[in-house]
């Protein structure tokens, strides 16, 4: 067994013929069950940390020791490895401390859950948020201010502070939470296409019908299956592309089809396609320069897209498979 134990030291009465203090006995208790694994630096650190005495007993003892060196030399061993000891006593209370992240996860779901809901709420203090990517490239009007998808530090920092663990339990509370506007229907084809964390979290979109992808990206929303509101915001934009059939009419009857209908446009078919929505708004992207047509084929797209949309979704044989099982 080596001398530099508390054992030995107690064993050979060094504690009694040195008059050691109950203080530093129990630090040189303390570094060897350190030793034997029983507690750990930490707790060997706040046992002197925390007592000023035990501190100046480590100091005391040191100096006991060099003045016993010098009287007798016979007890320098000894006395050296008392000293050892006590250095090591203060190196490992002087080391810092661990820096170990809060065991966040270990939380239970339903906790998790209301903090990253407060997060939320105080970072993300509007409604409405826009996807923070680069600009689709495409020629769509931009009607909307372009501050709307401004950001905060806080804004980009607080998904990447969550980490990975948390993507998608932040991203479900998040998109549950607001609503994702897009400038354009090539904007929303875009995200569909390339964001299948929007897909299966997002519950509200509000888009501006107009562009080429109008078909496509309608087509797209059936795949997001929390989707629960859609507002469509419409403009003389939305008239601009019509549907494969309208245009192919158009070639032969060019009278019938020398004013747009809404009925003609792109992306109407694959809009009614939609099923098992809770909520369905159609709004003037510019209300203060609409005319009296506008507003009657808004009104009516209105009534159409609700009394489809809102219809349940008509489940697959798969799916009732599945449910049966």
């Amino acid at each position: 067994m080596s001398s530099k134990s508390w054992y030995a030291l107690k064993s050979k009465s060094v504690h009694t013929r040195y008059s050691l203090s109950k203080n530093i006995q129990t630090l040189l208790q303390g570094l060897e069950r350190y030793h034997e694994g029983i507690i750990d630096a930490r707790e060997l650190g706040s046992m002197v940390r925390l007592s000023p005495k035990r501190r100046e007993s480590v100091a005391t003892t040191i100096s006991k020791c060099a003045n016993m060196i010098k009287k007798d030399p016979q007890e320098l061993k000894t006395c050296v490895d008392i000293i050892e000891m006590c250095t090591e006593i203060l190196e490992i209370a002087d080391r810092p401390p661990p820096i170990d992240g809060f065991p966040f996860m270990k939380l239970p779901p339903e906790i998790r859950e209301t903090i990253i809901d407060l997060m939320v709420d105080t970072v993300f203090k509007s409604k409405g948020i826009r996807p923070a990517t680069k600009r689709v490239s495409c020629n769509c009007p931009r009607l909307e201010r372009e501050n709307s998808s401004f950001q905060s530090t806080q804004m980009k920092a607080l998904p990447s502070l969550l980490g990975p663990a948390l993507n998608n339990e932040f991203f479900r509370i998040f998109l549950r939470k607001k609503s994702v506007r897009f400038r354009c229907c090539c904007e929303l084809e875009h995200h569909l296409t390339n964001n299948p964390m929007l897909v299966r979290n997002v519950r509200d979109i509000k888009v501006h019908w107009c562009g080429p992808k109008s078909a496509t990206s309608f087509k797209k929303l059936a795949e997001c299956d929390r989707l629960d509101s859609l507002t469509i915001n419409i403009s003389k934009s939305t008239l601009a592309h019509l549907s494969k059939r309208s245009n192919l009419m158009k070639t032969y009857f060019p009278l019938s089809y020398r004013h747009a209908r809404i009925t003609d446009v792109l992306g109407l078919d694959e809009l009614l396609a939609l099923r098992g929505l809770k909520e369905v708004a159609v709004v003037h992207v510019q209300s203060k320069t609409t005319n009296l047509a506008l507003e009657t084929d808004r009104a009516s797209l209105g009534e159409l897209l609700a009394s489809q949309l809102k219809q349940d979704k008509v489940r697959s044989s798969t799916q009732r498979a599945s449910n049966l099982s």
